[in-house]
């Protein structure tokens, strides 16, 4: 019995490290190890090619290294193995400090200051009432939640907008398609932290980000999928988007060449708006492991229909 790491792009050491101290008495691998294909009842992955997961006959789970799904979904992936993705608390809060940090840089006008500092000028401007600055978090999971929860102290007014219908304390919430319209008319700020599902690809493009406020703001820390970046350029170019903040790309990572990199009104960062931790990655897949290979579901299994 093993568990492989294969979790390229990222390093696979630290998590095959985590997994050894999580379960010291399984063999860990990584795919530089030569593993028996035979043995390994269990893979950690960040993405998945189709064609390699047939070469496991007896696995029993597959584990993302991350929140997010979408990248393991490959067609050749057998009914029976379930997927199983990661819960981190503190993968909320980080997500959330950055979505704030962002929307306090855009409305306090950070941007602007330092350039007037480039160039050693003392120069005031209005400032925007946090009350006129209205965000709109799209997905309401875990995630969202916790980001909706950070504004409230701030002075923002609130709004989410979900899938299916959702009630939360000082939010008002939107749902469906038929909800989408308003959502995005009234909101300043616009949050997408929505997971990646057939319905959720390519949702933020020119006709629906052409429904925010003029001199609205975008900040994706879901999925780079789900947005369309040449309708995102036409928008700012035009002047009907004033900024964008991306820590998420349909490329990953953006070729050099690639708009977000020198775009004025782009803030452009690589995936790090939070990181699971690598011990809480490793528990949560030895868990996975140990429920499948005791025939139970395990815990944090997706509804792969749903995609999470």
């Amino acid at each position: 019995m093993a568990i492989l790491v294969l979790s390229n792009p990222l390093p696979s050491a630290p998590f095959a490290e985590a997994l050894r101290r999580a379960a010291p008495d399984v063999t860990i691998w990584t795919e530089a190890d030569a593993p028996d294909p035979g043995l390994v009842e269990a893979i950690l992955a960040w993405r998945m090619k189709a064609g390699i997961l047939p070469k496991y006959p007896n696995l029993r789970v597959l584990c993302s290294t991350g929140a997010g799904v979408d990248k393991l979904l490959v067609e050749d992936l057998p009914a029976s193995v379930p997927v199983t993705r990661v819960v981190d608390p503190a993968q909320g809060v980080e997500i959330a400090q950055y979505v704030v940090a962002q929307a306090l840089a855009f409305t306090r006008d950070l941007a602007l200051y330092a350039r007037q500092q480039a160039d050693a000028q003392w120069k005031r401007h209005p400032v925007r009432l946090a009350s006129q600055c209205r965000v709109g978090v799209m997905g309401l999971g875990a995630v969202g939640q916790a980001i909706a929860r950070a504004f409230a102290p701030l002075g923002y007014p609130v709004a989410g907008w979900s899938r299916s219908a959702k009630s939360l304390p000082g939010i008002q919430c939107h749902a469906g398609l038929d909800g989408l319209a308003k959502f995005l008319s009234h909101t300043d700020i616009l949050v997408c932290a929505l997971p990646l599902t057939p319905e959720t690809r390519g949702l933020l493009n020119r006709g629906t980000l052409g429904q925010l406020p003029r001199g609205a703001f975008v900040v994706n820390v879901g999925r780079g999928e789900q947005l369309v970046e040449p309708d995102l350029q036409m928008l700012l170019d035009e002047g009907h988007l004033a900024g964008a903040a991306l820590d998420v790309f349909d490329r990953e990572p953006p070729p050099p060449d690639n708009w977000v990199w020198r775009h004025p009104k782009v803030s452009a960062t690589p995936h790090i708006a939070a990181q699971a931790s690598f011990d809480v990655v490793a528990a949560q897949c030895v868990d996975a492991w140990r429920s499948a290979r005791a025939g139970d579901a395990p815990a944090l299994a997706v509804d792969r229909a749903a995609g999470y």
